[in-house]
């Protein structure tokens, strides 16, 4: 495929994910991923409603754009999530769902991934950003039982194995995480006052964190783990929102209790103990109020 016809190819899916995922088809979004016109976005759109996959998207003046056709499904894209999310990310490239596709010298393990349908993305989305409230059907592990929660949403998070909503809970009066896997039916608009996410103090609050080598390793170990991490001074420093702080621990395998020190090779990184101290009580008020609990 040449690259003209390979561009082609992936502006026409970023067409197809934007109008699946998030229910609005707007010409900005593919100006400012693909460095192109006005007119040569506009041009892409009919082109995909013309070519790919046709009259399956409807001009709508209201959001001036397009909007996908009731019972709108993807052509060019296989409606796993992940390619959303690598769109979002600025990979317009191979998705994880189609780089598992046979290829010389090319693997990859497909990460399992939860139940997410793109009514509830959509729904989401919209309230995330008018500033509007929904009402939702919730279930957690806390309160398996199916029940309504009226929520003020801010901010999808991919954690790398999960997506979620940030929002606040107008039932516990706190900002919580909601994994979308767990949302039945779609999202529904209610005429409450929001909460602005202004308010959400571990949101916008940062913690910078010291990770090292875990010191149960051997010192050879320590010297390989240096190395994976890119830590020339034995140490790698990040710098996380404190309502995230426990996702981007997990995803770094990063030990931050005894217990999970003694298993080295589970968790080859350790939360320096001065900065265990520090986000100790951040970690334990997430455990009590995330995944909508």
């Amino acid at each position: 495929m040449t690259t003209d016809k390979y561009e082609v190819v992936l502006r026409m899916r970023a067409i197809e994910l934007l109008a699946y995922w998030e229910g609005r088809l707007v010409t900005n979004r593919l100006m400012s991923w693909f460095g192109i016109s006005r007119q040569q976005a506009s041009s892409d759109i009919k082109r995909y409603n013309a070519s790919y996959n046709p009259d399956s998207l409807i001009h709508d003046p209201s959001v001036k754009g397009y909007v996908p056709k009731a019972g709108f499904q993807p052509v060019l894209t296989t409606a796993h999530i992940n390619e959303y999310l690598n769109m979002l990310s600025g990979i317009v490239s191979e998705s994880h769902a189609m780089i598992a596709t046979p290829e010389n010298n090319l693997a990859a393990v497909q990460l399992p991934d939860r139940t997410v349908r793109p009514e509830v993305v959509r729904e989401i989305l919209r309230a995330c950003r008018a500033g509007g409230c929904l009402k939702i059907i919730y279930a957690s592990m806390s309160n398996p039982h199916w029940h309504e929660r009226i929520i003020s949403p801010h901010t999808l998070v991919y954690t790398g194995f999960s997506w979620h909503v940030r929002a606040y809970c107008h039932k516990s009066n706190q900002f919580k995480d909601f994994l979308l896997s767990r949302i039945e039916r779609t999202p529904v608009i209610v005429d409450e006052v929001p909460v602005d996410s202004s308010q959400d103090q571990a949101w916008h609050d940062e913690l910078t964190l010291h990770l090292v080598p875990n010191p149960n390793l051997s010192d050879a170990q320590k010297i390989l783990v240096e190395r994976d991490y890119g830590m020339p001074d034995g140490r790698l420093q990040i710098t996380v929102r404190k309502a995230l702080a426990h996702y981007s621990l997990q995803r770094f395998q990063a030990a931050i209790n005894e217990d999970e020190l003694s298993d080295a090779l589970k968790y080859p990184l350790v939360l320096q103990a001065n900065d265990r101290i520090k986000v100790l009580p951040t970690l334990f008020n997430h455990s009590q109020s995330s995944n909508g609990d």
